[in-house]
Parts: C-alpha cells; structure tokens; sequence
C-alpha cells in the first residue's frame, strides 16, 4: 500500500529552494561578478539526490508488488518531471540555438531523458546542460520500487555495488586516459562516467534510501511520545548543529581530500615529496597521483557531503525544533515548490541573458535573479502543476 496522506514535511521542501539557489549562484560565478572562489556550491544537486531516496521511500515504502502498483507510480513519476523538461527543452531551442551540427539522436535522447545515461560529450550537456540531473534521476525512479519491494535484503548489497562500479568507472576512465567534458570534444569523457552517470551517482539516492527507512521506523516510536519544552530545546540544538555541521563540511572537508592521499602514499612511501599545506595540495595531486586526483575531481567533490546531506535531511524531517518551524512559512515552502522550475530555467536564462549583453553586475544579478523566479513561478502554476495533475490521472487544486 502507498500512504499518499503521509503527514507533509514542509521544512525539507524549502530546503529545495536553498539547494536550487546554491545551484544557482555557482552557474552565475564569473558572470555577474569575477570569478571567485565561492567552494563547490554545485553539491545542491548531491542533495537533490539524497533527498529524493528520502521522499520516495517516505511516501511509498509500503509499495505493492503488483503491475498496477509499478505503472502508477511510474505515471507520477513521469508527470512530475517530463511535461517540465520538455517545455525548458523547447525555451532552450527557441531561446538559445539548435547545437551545431545538429544530430536527431542527441535531441532524441534529451527528450526521452536518457542522455546522462549516455556518456558521449555530445550527449549528457546537451541542450538545457542541467538536465543532466533529471536524466540520471529516472535511472532512479526506474529502479525505486524494485529496491522497495526487497529493500531489507538489498541494499546494503546495492550500496556496496555502487562503490564498487564508482572504483570501476574511475579505473577506466584512468587506463583509458579519457579527458573530462568540453564543448569541443565529441567522445568518451571522464565527465561522462563519473559525474553524469546514474551508475556513478547513485549511491546518493541509495542512502536517501537507507535514511528514508530509518527515519520511518524511529518516526513510529517516535510519535508515541509527549514532546515537551526540554524536547524542543533540544530538537532546536540537533538542527542547528547538522546545520552548522553541514556548513563545517563544506567549508572545510572537501579541501583535505588532496592532502589526506598526499599522506597516504608518504606512508606507504609511493612518494618523497613533502606536504605543502592544503592551499598547495590540490595543484600538487595531479603529479602525485593522476588517479587519485581523477576521483577527486570527477567525483568525490561533487559527493563528498552526502553524509551530512543524510543528518540534515534526517534531523529536519522531524519538524521539531525552531528551524524546522521557520522553514515551514508557507513563503518559504512555495519556493521550494518552484524549486524544480527554477533548477530547469536558470541556466536558459542566464545563457540568454549573456547573448543580450545584459548588464554583468550586481544590479543585473539581482534583475537575473528576480526573473528567474517569476519564470520559475509561472512554470510551476500554469504548467507544472496542471499537467502533473493532468497526466497522474487527478484534478487540479
């Protein structure tokens, strides 16, 4: 059985917004204003993933095995995400321009959203470039329900795959000596198997997953409890520190990854050269450890804060503590429903913005940002509510 009346998580579903935004400012770094050395904001699409494992299985963990079941699920799926893609893939040809030269096979899998599956140059960025992410999150919802109905038994086996293809990916694309993406290559990319590939990012979605069914099971016992003033306290103290251990981690993780296999291989002495302090690692990597610095540029960096993705969305979900609260503003929680439009529409915009010669500084920011938002707002009411409606077989509200 599918609980669709699950009690809403309005707090996670702002989260969304902050994550879009994220997403957003790391497109717009050195457009409207000099390029800065802003981290790897990119991580809000890590996010994404993890956050989908964790809604998926929090509405529909109890799933049946049955035809009717799969295809409706499916059906949601697909009307959740197609009817959007497809309008922002129109505004890209129409706004933008057709690639040169033009190839049907690329714009067929961009439509259907199977082109992050495919991992040519040509085909993962093809068009709308931040379609890459709902391309691989098909794969997902392709493979959701299956891991729903045998979840107990295999996922700590699925997760140990995917580390273990993530290791395979990353060796080929080593012995194989493959470049990342670049708009002027037309092969095999390390890009291609190691950032866009479903195989490679879904290990995200699994722990979505994992965090989903512990949080379901602990909600159970939970929610039989009487919360009082000292619970509050110190469900308020939890999220402001996965907060503020989310931010730590951004701040401060992924710049000791160069550093740390630095001290590896002088431990196991594959190298004589010393340490040079974190500012200097990264450029150092390459020469050290041309392997290494493969999984950390095409991988690790984009991954590397799934573990506290999983404590914030976990902590969060249990709406119990003033963060939570405040995030559940219903100004907030739109946003976060027109999160999906703005994630589609912002890079189209900025790419149009940039061929009008619109004014590249704080002021044009600000303008970009306010349009981005009504378009993503007008997106979400008039088309991406009623043809999520129309298609999943419900009337519009």
């Amino acid at each position: 059985m599918v609980h669709d009346n699950k009690k809403p998580l309005p707090a996670l579903t702002s989260l969304r917004f902050a994550a879009a935004l994220a997403i957003m400012v790391h497109h717009c770094n050195g457009v409207f204003w000099k390029a800065a050395e802003l981290g790897p904001l990119d991580v809000g699409v890590s996010f994404f993933f993890v956050l989908s494992g964790f809604i998926l299985t929090y509405v529909y963990r109890d799933i049946e095995p049955t035809r009717a079941r799969f295809a409706g699920f499916y059906r949601a799926r697909l009307a959740r995400i197609w009817p959007l893609h497809l309008s922002c893939l129109l505004m890209t040809i129409v706004l933008i321009a057709v690639p040169e030269p033009f190839d049907l096979r690329v714009l067929a899998a961009n439509a259907l959203l199977l082109h992050a599956w495919i991992p040519l140059d040509r085909y993962f960025f093809s068009y709308n470039y931040v379609s890459w992410t709902i391309s691989t999150e098909l794969f997902f919802y392709l493979i959701f329900p299956f891991m729903m109905v045998h979840a107990r038994r295999w996922l700590n086996r699925t997760l140990l795959l995917a580390a273990v293809t993530v290791v395979a990916l990353a060796l080929t694309s080593y012995w194989a000596h493959l470049l990342p993406w670049e708009t002027t290559h037309d092969h095999l990319s390390s890009t291609g198997l190691l950032y866009t590939n479903p195989l490679a990012r879904v290990g995200e979605f699994l722990f979505g997953i994992a965090t989903g069914m512990i949080f379901l099971d602990e909600r159970a016992v939970a929610d039989q409890t009487v919360e009082d003033r000292r619970q509050r306290l110190l469900w308020s103290a939890a999220e402001l520190g996965s907060i503020a251990l989310f931010v730590l981690g951004y701040r401060f993780l992924l710049s000791y990854y160069a550093p740390a296999i630095h001290q590896i291989m002088l431990s196991a002495g594959a190298t004589s050269v010393p340490l040079t302090g974190i500012a200097g690692e990264s450029a150092l990597l390459p020469q050290l450890s041309p392997f290494g610095s493969l999984i950390v540029n095409e991988w690790a960096n984009h991954v590397g804060l799934t573990p506290f993705a999983v404590l914030l969305i976990y902590v969060l979900a249990h709406q119990r503590g003033v963060v939570s609260r405040a995030l559940s503003h219903p100004a907030l929680v739109f946003l976060g429903e027109t999160s999906f439009a703005l994630y589609l529409v912002h890079q189209i915009m900025l790419r149009f913005v940039q061929q009008q010669g619109w004014r590249t500084d704080g002021v044009g920011f600000a303008l970009y940002l306010g349009c981005a938002l009504l378009v993503a707002a007008s997106l979400h009411l008039l088309l991406e509510k009623p043809a999520r409606a129309l298609l999943a077989g419900r009337r519009v509200r």
